[in-house]
């Protein structure tokens, strides 16, 4: 099959004969996927590095996200043929004809969405609405900061705060902010800005919520912004430099950190993740709802997309078309 494979740290090669992944029968959730649509991330470029948290056998096929048909599966869940969205096994990941599942990383797509579409809306969208429903507990008066706000996790953030009735301030490099404001942001700043913190402080004062896809670049700023009970929620580490928390700062003001990663949910929550895929999906064909997909391209230029994902080049959802 054609796939992409990490052969060595920092080096992927496309072939067109690599072995697809098998079904493990001792497995009760494995599931393999038939790729349409797949996503170009930053964190693919993380695992193709070595520099992700997870660590799989050389050589590997990346590529976090999928959406595709069920070609076999295990489970007592999913049926061959469901069209599905997800997050695939990281040694038989998606940028590839065939990729590997657990099941319970797989949702059951509605028969009018579509493969780019789905690959873009599925784990972005659910990570910000388990970003602001959950780890942020958010209220319709809230007024939350979004960092990263034309990217993937960060428009689809914008998108479901004002959806809410909140008051979004929108951050992003420069030549971003035009697209934050096309998402509804009230305000957009340029977080590259070492004022960028007066900034937010001067249009909307304190701020209840931040939504951090960025790291330690952005912390301090952000940090000092939050309100009484304000509520710091890190969905990721763009620039590269993970924040330490101020934890004597965290009592004397009242306010809390929170980590936030989508998969774990799909396993300890399942009830959670299909009530956010319903709200997301009907959102979505409502039209209230725009999955951002700024870039198609097929699998054969996979890295060159990947690096412009990293490079921060890019707003919005990067997808590859495999078939």
């Amino acid at each position: 099959m054609r796939a992409w494979q990490v052969v060595a740290r920092g080096r992927a090669e496309l072939t067109s004969d690599a072995e697809p992944p098998v079904l493990d029968p001792g497995d009760p959730h494995a599931t393999l996927v038939e790729v349409h649509a797949a996503a170009a991330n930053f964190a693919d470029r993380l695992m193709i590095d070595g520099r992700y948290q997870l660590r799989p056998r050389l050589p590997f096929v990346p590529g976090f996200e999928v959406a595709g048909v069920v070609r076999a599966t295990n489970s007592t869940r999913l049926r061959v043929g469901d069209r599905v969205a997800g997050v695939t096994d990281p040694q038989h990941g998606s940028w590839a004809e065939v990729a590997s599942a657990d099941d319970r990383h797989l949702t059951v797509l509605p028969d009018d969405l579509g493969w780019t579409a789905a690959v873009a809306l599925h784990v972005n969208a659910q990570t910000a609405w388990f970003a602001l429903h959950r780890a942020a507990r958010l209220r319709p008066d809230d007024t939350v900061l979004v960092h990263a706000a034309a990217g993937g996790i960060g428009s689809m953030t914008v998108q479901l705060a004002i959806a809410h009735g909140c008051t979004v301030v929108g951050a992003a490099s420069v030549d971003k902010l035009d697209t934050v404001r096309s998402l509804g942001a009230q305000r957009a700043v340029d977080n590259r800005d070492p004022s960028w913190p007066d900034q937010v402080r001067e249009a909307v004062g304190d701020v209840d919520v931040v939504v951090d896809p960025v790291g330690d670049a952005v912390y301090a700023g952000s940090w000092s912004l939050l309100g009484f009970e304000g509520r710091y929620v890190s969905v990721g580490f763009t620039s590269g430099a993970i924040p330490s928390v101020a934890a004597n700062q965290a009592l004397l003001k009242n306010v809390s950190f929170h980590g936030l990663y989508w998969t774990p949910y799909a396993t300890a929550r399942p009830d959670l993740v299909a009530r956010a895929a319903t709200e997301i999906f009907g959102w979505h064909s409502d039209g209230r709802l725009d999955p951002c997909v700024t870039l198609t391209a097929p699998l054969e230029d996979a890295l060159t997309c990947v690096d412009r994902v990293a490079a921060g080049a890019t707003t919005g959802k990067t997808v590859l078309v495999v078939r």
